[in-house]
């Protein structure tokens, strides 16, 4: 196992060790435990974050069936752009984002030479400014995607993680992880994690009791205590990518070939497994988010789609863009989220495409076909993979790999 001298080196200033920083009512304490730096230095962060308040202009698509109401009208603000993290000359990728009241947590990865990962605290104010508040860097583990939980235990916050990691301590790669958080801060402390049996974790989600964890290659669904991340069971389905839930089921997307596997939330046991077209290139992402009984699905080639989980039947489907000079596999929707009748979607290299649903997708719509029309594609100054993306119905943050973190208001009225 590697130790955290590569970590140290790559933070601005130096951190002391656990033990050594005394609790301040004004700073959380910073410092290392095992292969883990929790770094609460805000002042630390500087230059990396860049206030913007700009129009971010929604440019129309040629192909794209496009929205034809005047009803309303989409405006967006580029907040803020944040600068990924920079560990002894590598630079982090932003792997996945969670929105969660007013805090962003945007989890990274770094893949090459080394494995290196970590996770930010970014303190959304009003729309109008952020603020970079907290971070964890990892010397041993590159995360995938993230979810937040509050409550217990211990009446806490945490993040949970989809890692990979480097440990030998652990038997197989694949390790989920749960980091504690106090009013956006990070919490050092010892670190908590449960082997997966698999070679990477590839997405988390958490409901009030359990951990719900997909693995890639051979793996599946991992179920976990919440409170303790004790294994409570696992199924097997190859090539998971994805998990969401809603009350009643918990929805799992599989790639090569694309297929949704949808389970009794209450036993776990599966229901059915649907079939759709797309998720075939390796190594992809696909983002399922679970709305009104309906899957809406990022399924890389075959575009973003809406299945009714009922029987399967694909219900809205919008294609990928052509973009001269980027090739199908440049362009894949990886990642959509939605709120009411307004949907994102990243497109890898394409950039992020703006959508109206004819539908409230929030809403029970059984069969009904739902069209997707193209409000249109965002533009930013230059061109940088989408990863992956989320929307709460006032801002969308997107992950943008190594482009960083791009924060913007929206509305739409």
């Amino acid at each position: 196992m590697k130790t955290s001298t590569l970590l140290l080196a790559g933070l601005i200033g130096s951190l002391p060790l656990a033990g050594c920083f005394g609790n301040s009512s004004e700073e959380p304490e910073s410092g290392t435990i095992d292969g883990m730096t929790v770094n609460n230095k805000e002042s630390s962060f500087s230059g990396r974050l860049t206030a913007k308040d700009e129009t971010v202009v929604v440019d129309a698509v040629t192909g794209l069936p496009k929205s034809a109401g005047p009803d309303k009208t989409l405006t967006l603000t580029l907040v803020a752009e944040i600068a990924p993290p920079v560990v002894a000359g590598k630079t982090l990728s932003a792997t996945g984002v969670v929105l969660k009241a007013n805090f962003a947590y945007v989890s990274y990865s770094y893949r090459g030479d080394t494995v290196l990962g970590g996770v930010e605290s970014i303190h959304l104010k009003s729309g109008k400014n952020a603020v970079l508040r907290s971070q964890v860097l990892f010397d041993d583990a590159e995360v995938s995607a993230i979810a937040y939980s509050g409550g217990e235990p211990e009446g806490a916050q945490h993040v949970y993680l989809a890692t990979t990691t480097t440990d030998s301590n652990f038997t197989a790669p694949a390790v989920v992880e749960r980091v504690r958080v106090n009013g956006g801060k990070f919490v050092l402390q010892s670190r908590v994690r449960t082997a997966l049996n698999s070679s990477w974790a590839t997405s988390v989600a958490v409901d009030e009791d359990r951990v719900f964890v997909t693995t890639g290659d051979s793996g599946g669904l991992h179920v976990l205590s919440r409170l303790s991340l004790a294994g409570q069971g696992a199924h097997l389905a190859g090539n998971a990518r994805w998990v969401d839930f809603d009350d009643t089921r918990v929805v799992i997307a599989q790639g090569m070939p694309g297929r949704l596997v949808v389970y009794d939330k209450a036993g776990l046991g599966a229901t059915n497994t649907w079939s759709f077209t797309g998720a075939d290139i390796a190594g992809g992402k696909t983002t399922v988010r679970v709305v009104g009984g309906k899957a809406l699905v990022a399924a890389g080639s075959g575009g973003v789609l809406l299945m009714n989980l009922a029987n399967g039947k694909v219900v809205g489907r919008a294609s990928v863009p052509v973009v001269s000079g980027l090739t199908l596999a440049a362009t894949v929707a990886n990642s959509a989220d939605a709120r009411k009748d307004l949907v994102f979607v990243s497109n890898d290299e394409a950039g992020i495409y703006a959508y109206r649903a004819s539908a409230n997708l929030d809403s029970i719509t059984g069969n009904d076909t739902i069209s997707l029309a193209s409000l249109g594609k965002l533009r930013f100054g230059t061109l940088q993979a989408a990863s992956h993306l989320a929307f709460d119905g006032n801002t969308l943050v997107v992950a943008s790999g190594t482009g960083g973190v791009k924060i913007i208001s929206v509305k739409w009225e």
